[in-house]
């Protein structure tokens, strides 16, 4: 019974240690962008309100003008989309993301918990994820910051 109590046990915190994972998507698309894209370059970067309300945060921002970089990060909601076509790099809900696809390719896609499936066969109990946010580069970005290791 203790053996069977402290499976259950760890089987859960593997269950609940994943959703955690995945609950927060902004925090990893910052990552990926920042490992991405050297600082070096002058880069404007729209964020989403999807993405800002979800893990995204100044304390990301690891090219801004406070540490000497030129980087411009803009979360600017209501912004039409002429405008926001203009940025350099893009994190954005897929259903905004539709609008731009004329004028940036997509970079990289990041999950967002969305329940759980049980299933009969192992491992019984996953985690279910969704398309939340994507990070989208312009076509007519500069050489000198295309996609750094891809």
């Amino acid at each position: 019974a203790v053996v069977s109590t402290q499976s259950t046990g760890i089987a859960c915190c593997g269950v609940f240690l994943s959703a955690s994972y995945h609950n927060y998507p902004g925090g990893p698309a910052m990552v990926s962008l920042h490992s991405r894209f050297p600082c070096s370059t002058n880069t404007t970067v729209y964020i989403g309100n999807y993405a800002a309300q979800n893990g995204v945060s100044r304390f990301g921002e690891e090219c801004d003008s406070l540490h000497h970089r030129q980087w411009n990060y803009v979360k600017t909601e209501n912004l039409p989309i002429e405008k926001i076509r203009h940025y350099d790099l893009l994190l954005l809900e897929p259903a905004q993301a539709e609008h731009y696809t004329l004028t940036h390719t997509l970079i990289d896609t990041f999950y967002v918990y969305a329940g759980l499936d049980i299933s009969t066969v192992p491992p019984f109990i996953r985690t279910r994820k969704r398309e939340a946010i994507y990070l989208m580069k312009s076509k007519k970005l500069k050489k000198s910051i295309e996609v750094r290791g891809y």
